[in-house]
């Protein structure tokens, strides 16, 4: 089988200009950060990408002007609040932002999974949400009569992971006592071309020992780059917490302009690996 390890600016590079990006991970633990400052830093533009909940990986896209629109279901920092990009763009109209809630977003993912148009729910309706999203249809059940909403597949052009562990082939395994791992998986299988980053790539005869970590198959991923701490400063449950005082100290940054460009500048512009990155990460 092909060979999938490549290297982050390969992959990156693969993602073109106008993309919708299906970014996976939520609120702050399994971001693909280090993708996510490898797109930064290239520069790519117009993207529509798609987060279950967004924190710094949608506010920094926002905020260097390469996300056009939004997709998610909450745009923020537990305990924090509101992205400050993410916000201020909102509010001046310079993003479109379209709303779900946690469940219609995990719908429209598994619509696209199962390969359906829509799959159905009642929980929305009395809902201002139905205001603001005009892709949820109000539809009468053919069974019972009743009124039901109809959310539609959500499929996008990439998805950008961040995993455990993967073989060569592309086989993309969870660590022991590893949350969300249906989502990441959901992320993975709604796009057209799947890129994902991992701790670590490992023989396909250590991944053939564990088959039911297995959560993508080779055949659902595209492109495979190996990137310790990759999620950083994100959290990998088990392995590491989200790096606190970092994504704090990048809250503060985004609510000023001229600060928000010098930790570009420190964090995303200047190192020229992700090694080198982590060598100035503040509490690494």
């Amino acid at each position: 089988m092909k060979d999938k390890v490549v290297s982050l600016d390969e992959a990156i590079g693969e993602i073109q200009n106008g993309s919708s990006v299906g970014i996976g991970g939520a609120s702050m633990v399994y971001k693909p950060m280090s993708a996510v400052r490898s797109l930064v830093k290239r520069g790519t533009k117009d993207l529509t990408v798609y987060a279950f909940m967004g924190d710094m990986d949608v506010d920094m896209l926002i905020g260097v002007r390469s996300a056009k629109k939004v997709c998610a279901a909450y745009v923020g920092f537990p305990m924090i609040g509101l992205a400050p990009n993410f916000r201020k763009a909102c509010q001046n109209g310079e993003t479109e932002f379209k709303e779900y809630s946690e469940l219609t977003f995990i719908l429209g993912l598994r619509a696209a999974c199962m390969g359906i148009p829509f799959l159905p729910t009642r929980t929305m309706l009395g809902s201002d949400l139905l205001k603001v999203n005009n892709d949820f249809k109000l539809f009468d059940c053919p069974i019972t009569k009743q009124k039901l909403l109809a959310i539609p597949a959500m499929s996008f052009d990439v998805a950008l992971l961040h995993g455990y562990q993967a073989d060569s082939r592309g086989n993309i395994q969870i660590v022991d006592k590893q949350i969300m791992a249906e989502l990441i998986a959901y992320f993975g299988k709604s796009a057209r071309k799947t890129i994902v980053t991992v701790e670590k790539v490992v023989d396909s005869d250590e991944v053939r020992r564990f088959p039911e970590k297995t959560i993508l198959p080779h055949y659902e991923v595209d492109l495979v780059v190996e990137i310790p701490f990759g999620a950083h400063p994100s959290g990998f449950l088990p392995l590491y917490s989200p790096d606190i005082n970092h994504i704090t100290d990048y809250y503060s940054a985004a609510l000023n302009p001229e600060a928000f460009k010098e930790y570009l500048n420190k964090f995303v512009y200047s190192p020229e690996t992700n090694e080198d990155y982590l060598k100035i990460a503040k509490s690494f």
